[in-house]
Protein backbone atom coordinates (compact mmCIF):
# COMPACT_ATOMS: atom_id res chain seq x y z
CA UNK A 1 0.00 0.00 0.00
CA UNK A 2 2.88 2.32 1.00
CA UNK A 3 4.61 1.78 -2.22
CA UNK A 4 1.83 2.42 -4.55
CA UNK A 5 1.03 5.63 -2.68
CA UNK A 6 4.81 6.75 -3.31
CA UNK A 7 4.68 5.92 -6.78
CA UNK A 8 1.38 7.60 -7.13
CA UNK A 9 2.71 10.84 -5.75
CA UNK A 10 5.87 11.01 -7.45
CA UNK A 11 4.78 12.39 -10.94
CA UNK A 12 2.68 14.89 -8.79
CA UNK A 13 5.67 15.90 -6.80
CA UNK A 14 7.51 16.65 -10.09
CA UNK A 15 5.47 18.67 -11.68
CA UNK A 16 4.84 21.47 -8.51
CA UNK A 17 8.31 21.31 -8.57
CA UNK A 18 8.51 22.45 -12.25
CA UNK A 19 6.01 25.08 -11.72
CA UNK A 20 8.03 27.02 -9.39
CA UNK A 21 9.99 30.10 -10.75
CA UNK A 22 12.64 32.79 -8.94
CA UNK A 23 11.58 35.48 -8.30
CA UNK A 24 13.10 38.70 -10.14
CA UNK A 25 15.21 40.99 -7.67
CA UNK A 26 14.18 44.35 -9.26
CA UNK A 27 16.62 46.88 -6.62
CA UNK A 28 18.74 46.77 -3.81
CA UNK A 29 19.72 49.55 -0.96
CA UNK A 30 22.15 49.08 1.50
CA UNK A 31 20.70 49.87 4.80
CA UNK A 32 23.50 48.69 6.89
CA UNK A 33 23.37 49.81 10.47
CA UNK A 34 27.45 49.15 10.56
CA UNK A 35 29.96 47.57 8.98
CA UNK A 36 30.11 44.53 10.62
CA UNK A 37 26.44 43.65 9.92
CA UNK A 38 25.38 44.36 6.26
CA UNK A 39 21.61 44.67 5.31
CA UNK A 40 19.74 44.94 2.25
CA UNK A 41 16.70 46.21 1.59
CA UNK A 42 15.40 44.67 -1.61
CA UNK A 43 12.80 44.88 -4.45
CA UNK A 44 11.42 41.47 -5.74
CA UNK A 45 8.91 41.12 -8.69
CA UNK A 46 7.41 37.83 -7.89
CA UNK A 47 6.43 35.38 -10.99
CA UNK A 48 2.49 36.22 -10.58
CA UNK A 49 3.42 39.67 -11.31
CA UNK A 50 3.01 41.31 -7.83
CA UNK A 51 5.71 43.46 -6.29
CA UNK A 52 7.54 43.14 -2.90
CA UNK A 53 9.42 46.43 -1.98
CA UNK A 54 10.72 45.95 1.73
CA UNK A 55 12.51 42.46 1.45
CA UNK A 56 15.35 43.03 3.91
CA UNK A 57 17.91 40.74 4.12
CA UNK A 58 21.68 40.01 5.34
CA UNK A 59 24.51 40.17 2.51
CA UNK A 60 27.11 38.28 5.37
CA UNK A 61 29.73 36.78 3.23
CA UNK A 62 30.33 33.01 3.41
CA UNK A 63 31.82 30.65 6.17
CA UNK A 64 34.23 28.22 5.76
CA UNK A 65 33.40 25.58 8.73
CA UNK A 66 36.59 22.92 8.96
CA UNK A 67 36.60 19.72 10.61
CA UNK A 68 39.81 18.70 11.63
CA UNK A 69 41.32 15.49 12.19
CA UNK A 70 44.57 14.45 14.03
CA UNK A 71 47.36 12.16 13.08
CA UNK A 72 46.23 9.99 16.46
CA UNK A 73 42.31 10.08 15.42
CA UNK A 74 41.09 12.54 17.68
CA UNK A 75 38.44 15.79 16.29
CA UNK A 76 39.41 19.35 17.39
CA UNK A 77 36.16 21.40 18.18
CA UNK A 78 36.51 25.01 19.55
CA UNK A 79 34.17 26.03 22.66
CA UNK A 80 33.46 29.86 22.86
CA UNK A 81 30.71 32.51 23.33
CA UNK A 82 28.32 33.22 21.20
CA UNK A 83 26.00 36.87 21.33
CA UNK A 84 23.69 35.35 19.02
CA UNK A 85 22.41 33.55 21.79
CA UNK A 86 23.85 34.71 24.75
CA UNK A 87 25.32 31.35 25.62
CA UNK A 88 28.57 29.05 25.03
CA UNK A 89 28.82 26.94 22.41
CA UNK A 90 30.77 23.99 20.83
CA UNK A 91 31.60 24.32 17.07
CA UNK A 92 34.22 23.44 14.78
CA UNK A 93 36.91 26.09 13.71
CA UNK A 94 35.17 28.38 11.03
CA UNK A 95 35.44 32.24 9.79
CA UNK A 96 34.17 34.53 7.45
CA UNK A 97 35.66 34.90 4.16
CA UNK A 98 37.56 38.18 3.25
CA UNK A 99 39.12 40.07 0.83
CA UNK A 100 42.46 40.09 1.31
CA UNK A 101 41.49 35.30 0.77
CA UNK A 102 41.49 34.50 -2.80
CA UNK A 103 39.10 31.57 -2.15
CA UNK A 104 37.08 29.54 0.40
CA UNK A 105 40.21 27.30 0.37
CA UNK A 106 42.42 29.88 1.79
CA UNK A 107 39.88 31.32 4.28
CA UNK A 108 40.26 27.39 5.54
CA UNK A 109 43.80 27.74 6.15
CA UNK A 110 43.64 31.02 7.55
CA UNK A 111 41.20 30.25 10.27
CA UNK A 112 42.36 27.21 11.57
CA UNK A 113 45.58 28.25 12.36
CA UNK A 114 44.12 31.28 13.31
CA UNK A 115 41.21 29.76 15.96
CA UNK A 116 43.30 26.54 16.86
CA UNK A 117 47.05 26.90 15.54
CA UNK A 118 46.81 24.07 13.02
CA UNK A 119 48.97 24.86 9.93
CA UNK A 120 47.58 22.92 6.81
CA UNK A 121 48.49 22.39 3.57
CA UNK A 122 46.31 23.09 0.73
CA UNK A 123 46.38 18.96 0.42
CA UNK A 124 45.58 18.18 3.54
CA UNK A 125 42.20 19.97 2.80
CA UNK A 126 38.87 18.75 1.20
CA UNK A 127 35.75 20.80 0.79
CA UNK A 128 32.97 18.30 0.98
CA UNK A 129 29.73 20.20 1.46
CA UNK A 130 28.00 23.54 1.39
CA UNK A 131 24.86 24.35 3.18
CA UNK A 132 22.79 27.35 3.90
CA UNK A 133 22.53 29.26 7.34
CA UNK A 134 19.45 31.10 6.89
CA UNK A 135 18.03 30.81 3.38
CA UNK A 136 15.27 33.33 3.74
CA UNK A 137 16.95 36.10 5.19
CA UNK A 138 20.51 35.39 4.40
CA UNK A 139 22.71 35.16 1.61
CA UNK A 140 25.67 33.27 3.74
CA UNK A 141 26.53 29.98 2.73
CA UNK A 142 28.56 27.42 4.91
CA UNK A 143 31.29 25.73 3.03
CA UNK A 144 32.56 22.59 4.64
CA UNK A 145 36.23 21.38 4.46
CA UNK A 146 37.59 18.13 6.28
CA UNK A 147 41.28 18.40 7.20
CA UNK A 148 43.45 15.68 7.64
CA UNK A 149 46.02 14.33 9.18
CA UNK A 150 46.29 17.63 11.62
CA UNK A 151 48.93 18.37 14.14
CA UNK A 152 49.64 21.64 16.64
CA UNK A 153 52.26 23.01 14.66
CA UNK A 154 51.67 26.55 15.33
CA UNK A 155 49.97 29.16 17.57
CA UNK A 156 46.27 30.99 17.97
CA UNK A 157 46.30 34.01 16.35
CA UNK A 158 42.97 35.07 17.84
CA UNK A 159 40.89 38.46 17.11
CA UNK A 160 40.36 41.29 19.86
CA UNK A 161 37.72 40.29 21.39
CA UNK A 162 37.90 36.31 20.47
CA UNK A 163 38.58 33.99 23.19
CA UNK A 164 38.37 30.63 22.40
CA UNK A 165 38.89 27.07 24.03
CA UNK A 166 40.51 24.40 22.11
CA UNK A 167 38.79 20.79 22.56
CA UNK A 168 40.50 17.29 20.99
CA UNK A 169 37.58 14.39 21.48
CA UNK A 170 37.55 10.69 20.38
CA UNK A 171 35.00 10.02 17.87
CA UNK A 172 32.92 8.01 20.27
CA UNK A 173 32.91 11.08 22.55
CA UNK A 174 32.13 13.37 19.53
CA UNK A 175 29.01 11.33 18.99
CA UNK A 176 28.07 11.10 22.46
CA UNK A 177 28.38 15.19 22.81
CA UNK A 178 25.81 14.95 20.15
CA UNK A 179 23.40 12.37 21.43
CA UNK A 180 23.20 14.23 25.16
CA UNK A 181 22.87 17.78 23.68
CA UNK A 182 26.21 19.17 24.72
CA UNK A 183 26.54 19.75 21.16
CA UNK A 184 23.73 21.27 19.78
CA UNK A 185 24.98 23.78 17.22
CA UNK A 186 22.99 22.41 14.11
CA UNK A 187 26.11 23.23 11.47
CA UNK A 188 28.43 21.77 13.57
CA UNK A 189 25.97 18.02 13.74
CA UNK A 190 25.12 18.47 9.74
CA UNK A 191 28.88 19.03 8.98
CA UNK A 192 29.61 16.25 11.37
CA UNK A 193 27.03 13.17 10.07
CA UNK A 194 27.69 13.98 6.05
CA UNK A 195 31.64 14.04 7.06
CA UNK A 196 31.44 10.67 8.74
CA UNK A 197 28.91 9.40 5.62
CA UNK A 198 31.31 10.82 2.65
CA UNK A 199 34.83 9.81 4.32
CA UNK A 200 34.17 6.35 6.77
CA UNK A 201 37.48 5.19 5.95
CA UNK A 202 38.66 8.57 8.20
CA UNK A 203 36.47 7.59 11.53
CA UNK A 204 38.02 4.21 11.67
CA UNK A 205 39.36 4.36 15.41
Amino acid sequence: MMQSLVQYNTPLLESLHMSLKKWKLLSSKDVSPSKWFPIESRTYELPDGRIVDDFTITTLADVAMIIPITTDKKVILVKQFKPGIGDILIQFPAGRFEKNHTNMLATAQHELEEEVGIKVTESQLTQFTKMHASSTKATEVIHFFIAENCRFNSTQHLDENEEIEVMQVSFFQMDEKILSGEIWDAEAIAGWELAKKKFPHLFVD
